[in-house]
C-alpha cells in the first residue's frame, strides 16, 4: 500500500529560499525580500526547535523523583506508625488508612501535576513560536496594504502629499501581491512542522488559528489580483 504523502521541511525551505530569490530579481531590497529571508531563516531552524522541544526536561523529572521520594517516605513512616501501635481499634485502623490514603492522593497528584509540566511547557514553546509566524504574517499584510489596485488600473483618485508611491506597474504590482500570498501560505506550511509530532489541542489551536488567519489575507490579496487583472484583460 502507498503511504499517503507527507509534508516535507527540506522542501518547504527549498520553496521559501526559491521565493526570495524571485523576490529579490524582481524587487530588489525591498522589504518583502527582507520578510522572505526572514522566514527562511525560521524555517531552517524549525528542526532544532521541534527537537529541542521534544527533548526530556530534566530539571521536571527530577522534580518528580524527588517529590516521590519524600511523599513516599511520608507514607511509608505512616504506614509503620500504624503497625507500631500494636493491637488497634476500627476507628484508629480507619484513621491510619485515611491518612496513608490521603497523602498517596497527593502523590499521585503532585506527579501527575509535574508530568503535566513538561507538556505546558512544549505547548508555551510551539505557541511563541507560531506569534512570531503570525506577527510576519501582519506586516506582510501591512506591506500589502499600501498597494492599491485602483490605482494600478487608473481608476483611482489623483494622489495627495500623503498618498503611497505608486512606481509599479499593474504587471509589477500583480506580482508583487502574489509574492505576498505564497509567503502567507508558506508560512502556514512552517508552522504545521511545530505540531507534526506534538499532538497538544491548544498547540495543534494555535497553528490552525495562523492557517486561517493567513488564509483570509490571502483571499483579501487575490480580491485585488483579481480587479488588476481584469483591467488588463479589459
Amino acid at each position: 500500500m502507498r503511504r499517503p504523502p507527507t509534508l516535507r521541511l527540506d522542501k518547504v525551505h527549498e520553496t521559501i529560499t526559491q521565493l526570495r530569490h524571485r523576490v529579490e530579481e524582481r524587487f530588489p531590497g525591498s522589504g518583502l525580500a527582507g520578510l522572505v529571508a526572514d522566514l527562511e531563516r525560521i524555517a531552517a531552524g524549525v528542526r532544532g526547535q521541534v527537537r529541542a522541544m521534544h527533548r526530556p526536561i530534566w530539571w521536571v523529572w527530577a522534580l518528580v523523583a524527588f517529590t516521590v521520594v519524600v511523599l513516599g517516605g511520608v507514607i511509608a513512616l505512616l504506614a509503620g506508625s500504624v503497625r507500631m501501635q500494636g493491637p488497634a481499634t476500627w476507628t484508629e485502623m480507619a484513621q491510619g488508612i485515611d491518612a496513608v490514603t490521603s497523602e498517596l492522593a497527593l502523590m499521585i497528584a503532585v506527579v501527575v501535576f509535574l508530568a503535566g509540566w513538561q507538556t505546558r511547557i512544549r505547548r508555551n514553546r510551539v505557541v511563541a513560536a507560531v506569534r512570531d509566524l503570525r506577527e510576519l504574517a501582519h506586516i506582510v499584510d501591512m506591506l500589502q496594504l499600501t498597494k492599491d489596485p485602483g490605482g494600478a488600473a487608473g481608476v483611482s483618485l489623483p494622489a495627495t502629499a500623503h498618498s503611497p508611491r505608486r512606481d509599479l506597474s499593474p504587471a509589477e504590482l500583480e506580482r508583487y501581491l502574489d509574492y505576498c500570498s505564497e509567503l502567507l501560505s508558506l508560512a502556514a506550511k512552517v508552522a504545521q512542522f511545530y505540531v507534526a509530532d506534538f499532538d497538544d489541542p491548544q498547540a495543534t489551536e494555535a497553528v490552525n488559528d495562523l492557517e486561517d488567519m493567513t488564509n483570509g489575507l490571502s483571499r483579501k490579496i487575490w480580491q485585488k489580483i483579481m480587479i488588476i487583472d481584469h483591467h488588463r484583460r479589459g
